[in-house]
């Protein structure tokens, strides 16, 4: 699943957890050392929002537990870093065939689990094969749906034969989906398996989860002994956390408490990019919304710059597609605020007399989004009931169930565009014109081909308002002097651990 499983906080973006940089950090991390020694025995504590349900990063949905343990804990075959750009984690090297539908990955001779035994072709092999199996268990098959079979001619190689073209295969395995776990492992909810630069070391649910560094790790050492990522939900609780020096970096939801930071010589704040989509769902297959003139009223009813004012932060899109990606268009003139123009389509809708609808809202983001919704809608006679509730019950009902009308999420996962075309997704384009798109995409031969398929399908995404995008979120977290080298971009899906450090005092 595509979507943000944690609060969208400090200026929306959210991360769940949050680590920080100074004011205008590069892309490659948060601030440079100021020449002082770095002390390898630390113990970080970063301020998270809302933890993951499992620790089997294999079955769960959401982003929350990948962003602990992917990269950190879990390696695949490949990694990516904040830019997206795609480089060997687990494999050394890889060719890809001149049809482009055979990829062979040659595998790091020296890389092991976190008790020793070595990673073998096999586990490789095992852990591909069962996402692609028929009866798959991972929520993140789709990613790897263009696979056919998965082989090993010999110990330190991994074939991967496709059944077509996949222009995003490289990217998606470097997601959970090409997370590599022993062949045989069990029991991952509670003790993940690895061969990252962390270990797991402890859960204790409802409060935090911790890891230490994999002294045996093939690459270079992670720079601190133990993360702990302490669960604040409240953003009081956080505030006072980072205030008080109870975490070292932490995540503030208000953007006057973010602003008290600024100039104090204690802490930096670090703003960054993100892939934050905060997305109104259209239930096109409940009543009046299966009414493409509904759809856009509530579209043009909507000011996104005043959304974007009262909280502080983020950018109108447009469409799910965020400016770093490479098919990016700036579709903003689509529904553009126009109240006038909402009543006079929700009249020839015959809901002239005005409507009434539900919003469903994990309660882990800032009610201020919902407030702010409900008030546009009733300006143009759509009369809103809210209810908001935990995630896990938003998981079941909205997601699984389709029991909403309408509901706001973070979709936070990076290139996700093509999801919306998937069988049974909770909304979504149920055009074939959508699906033909979204395949011209994946099996482009060519970037340039790649962009203007999906450059199209975003377009017509927006064009048939298959769901509303409010805001790009925009990550700003703060952080006490003296702790470096955490990620600044991109941050929701993969979170590097292995570079922070804290310097001696």
């Amino acid at each position: 699943m595509k979507i943000r499983s944690f609060a969208a906080v400090a200026v929306v973006t959210g991360l769940a957890l949050a680590a920080c940089g100074s004011d205008g950090g590069d892309a490659g991390g948060g601030p440079a050392s100021s020449g002082g020694r770095a002390n390898p025995d630390a113990t970080v504590t970063i301020g998270a929002v809302l933890e993951p349900t499992s620790l089997d990063i294999t079955r769960t949905s959401g982003v929350a537990v990948g962003q602990i343990l992917l990269g950190n804990v879990y390696e695949g075959l490949l990694k990516r870093d904040q830019k997206g750009v795609v480089s060997p984690a687990l494999a050394t090297a890889y060719r890809i065939s001149p049809d482009g539908r055979t990829y062979t990955f040659t595998l790091a001779g020296n890389a092991a689990f976190q008790d020793g035994a070595p990673v073998r072709a096999a586990d490789v092999v095992s852990s591909l094969t069962q996402v692609i199996a028929p009866a798959s268990t991972n929520p993140h098959a789709s990613d790897l749906a263009s696979i056919s079979a998965v082989a090993s001619p010999d110990p330190h190689t991994v074939v991967l034969t496709l059944k077509e073209r996949d222009s995003g295969l490289l990217f998606n395995l470097t997601g959970p989906a090409g997370v590599v776990v022993r062949e045989g492992a069990t029991g991952l909810d509670g003790h993940p398996d690895g061969t990252g630069p962390f270990r797991f070391d402890s859960w204790r649910r409802g409060d935090s989860i911790t890891l230490v560094r994999n002294d045996a790790y093939r690459g270079p050492k992670a720079k601190v002994a133990r993360v702990v990522f302490r669960y604040l939900t409240d953003t009081n609780a956080q505030n006072n956390a980072v205030r008080t020096g109870q975490v070292d970096i932490g995540v503030i939801s208000d953007n006057d408490l973010v602003e008290a930071y600024r100039g104090n010589p204690k802490f930096v704040i670090a703003e960054g990019t993100t892939t934050d989509k905060f997305t109104l769902a259209f239930n096109q297959d409940r009543g009046p919304l299966a009414d493409v003139r509904v759809r856009h009223a509530i579209r043009q009813g909507i000011d996104k710059d005043g959304l974007i004012k009262v909280l502080g932060a983020g950018t109108r899109i447009g469409s799910p597609v965020p400016p770093l990606d490479p098919w990016y268009e700036d579709l903003t003139s689509i529904d553009r605020h126009d109240p006038a123009s909402a009543r006079r389509l929700l009249a020839q809708a015959g809901h002239g007399g005005g409507l009434r609808l539900g919003l469903t809202i994990p309660n882990i983001y800032p009610p201020s989004i919902g407030d702010y919704v409900t008030s546009q809608l009733r300006e143009i006679g759509v009369t809103v009931e809210v209810r908001r509730v935990e995630f896990p019950a938003w998981l079941t009902g909205v997601y699984t169930k389709h029991d909403y009308d309408l509901s706001i999420v973070d979709h936070a996962e990076a290139r996700d565009l093509a999801f919306y075309v998937k069988p049974g997704y909770y909304f979504g384009d149920r055009s074939p014109q959508a699906r033909d798109l979204a395949k011209a995409g994946a099996t482009a031969a060519s970037d340039t081909d790649r962009n203007t398929a999906l450059r199209g399908l975003a377009r017509r995404y927006s064009e048939d308002a298959i769901a509303d995008w409010l805001l790009l979120g925009k990550a700003r977290q703060v952080a006490r002097v003296g702790v470096t080298g955490y990620p600044t971009n991109n941050v929701s899906a993969v979170y590097d651990l292995s570079k922070i450090e804290v310097l001696k005092s």
